[in-house]
């Protein structure tokens, strides 16, 4: 089809295709299993919120009051009351077998000390070992409580002879405004799913360029072969990383779509920033495994440091905590990994709407790491062509 091609970048971008299509397990992980597993963690993320979430009720009052309070907390979209058990010892075994998140405690005369004025104390347990969904129950059912007492309070007062609005007053006495400035709605589709896909997709693009250099590393030629077909080691490199890198941007662009067209995610930024700082984080990722798989001596242990550096990457990346109380060691290792400025360049520009000026510094630190990472890789291919053209006296001789 493109007949003979002089030494250059076109010459390795034409064989590498020719590996992968001899390989269609590298072929299928490259764009079918990234788009596979994103559609899976699009069906646990479809709903954008929890909601329904089962909670137990220990109702020790039994008056009309708590059952009123617990229908609030049954009412509540987040909570669903799946069972009413007589003491805290069924509630504990209930949470102990994941039966349910949360037990709300309704003490003995919560509604004789509620209408004689006093503070009756409503407790809610939740198993915290589920952090996530721990904090939804705790919020939703003291959000449903707090929201009974102030309705409570105020009836009393106006009993007493208070108008409506001096209750009101009385019990709000400084009223707190919360108004939430990115993702008011707590959608985990827009907070979540749009940053495990990268983090996913990280280890499969380090992966790869890991399992491509090692078949030349491992090959008759060695790497001298390849630099010779390629002219330049950067020609070498970048023909040889080519298809991995169209393959993996058409998946993140894929993605994309998904989240803003069918999830209607909103986007707020530049686009055409946001095309960037893509291209360079699946350059960077590539450039990592290069560097992995040219420093490690075989394959399985290129593959065991892309899992050591990319596989707790999330957790570095500030995302779920933040990077500024992170210990020293952690700061750094996100620091070094290019999923953490992406995901922080892709939170300014897809959620918050950050001008173009704010996101050039973490723009600057994902090109920092590219450069890093292709330097040191560039470094060890052309030592290591160097040292197989010597060692190879049949290279010598075709030098010569």
């Amino acid at each position: 089809m493109f007949g003979h091609l002089e030494p250059g970048f076109w010459r390795i971008f034409r064989r590498e295709l020719r590996q992968i299509k001899k390989r269609p397990r590298l072929a299928f992980m490259l764009l079918p299993y990234p788009l596979l597993l994103f559609a899976l963690l699009c069906s646990i993320f479809y709903e954008g919120l929890p909601t329904a979430l089962p909670v137990a009720i220990v109702d020790q009052d039994d008056s009309n009051v708590s059952r009123q309070i617990s229908r609030m907390v049954d009412e509540t979209p987040e909570l669903e009351i799946v069972a009413r058990l007589s003491n805290l010892t069924e509630a504990k075994r209930a949470i102990s077998k994941g039966q349910v998140y949360g037990v709300v405690l309704i003490p003995n005369h919560t509604e004789r000390d509620l209408l004689s004025g006093q503070r009756p104390e409503i407790v809610t347990f939740y198993n915290n070992q589920v952090l996530t969904i721990g904090g939804i129950v705790s919020r939703a059912a003291n959000a449903a409580v707090g929201t009974f007492s102030v309705g409570v309070s105020i009836q009393v007062r106006k009993s007493k002879g208070q108008i409506a609005y001096e209750a009101m007053a009385a019990k709000n006495t400084i009223p707190l405004q919360r108004s939430p400035l990115f993702n008011p709605a707590l959608d985990y589709t827009q907070f979540l799913l749009s940053a495990v896909m990268p983090a996913v997709l990280q280890i499969f693009i380090c992966a790869s360029a890991v399992m491509a250099f090692a078949r030349d590393r491992h090959s008759k030629g060695h790497m001298s072969r390849l630099v010779r077909l390629g002219q330049t080691p950067i020609k070498s490199m970048l023909g040889k990383l080519a298809p991995y890198a169209l393959a993996y941007l058409t998946t993140l662009l894929l993605a994309d779509s998904i989240l803003f067209v069918f999830f209607e995610i909103p986007f707020k930024g530049s686009l055409l920033l946001h095309v960037g700082y893509t291209v360079l984080f699946v350059f960077s990722c590539l450039s990592l495994g290069t560097f992995l798989a040219l420093l490690a001596k075989d394959t399985l242990g290129s593959l065991g440091l892309v899992g050591i550096l990319t596989a707790p990457a999330f957790a570095f990346a500030g995302i779920s905590f933040p990077r500024m109380m992170m210990n020293d060691f952690s700061f750094v290792w996100g620091g070094a990994i290019p999923l953490t400025p992406y995901l922080q360049l892709r939170t300014d520009q897809v959620v918050r709407g950050a001008e173009t000026w704010v996101s050039l510094p973490t723009l600057g630190w994902l090109l920092l790491l590219l450069c890093l990472f292709c330097g040191m890789s560039l470094l060890l291919l052309t030592k290591q062509a160097k040292t197989k053209d010597v060692s190879d006296p049949s290279s010598l001789e075709r030098n010569l």
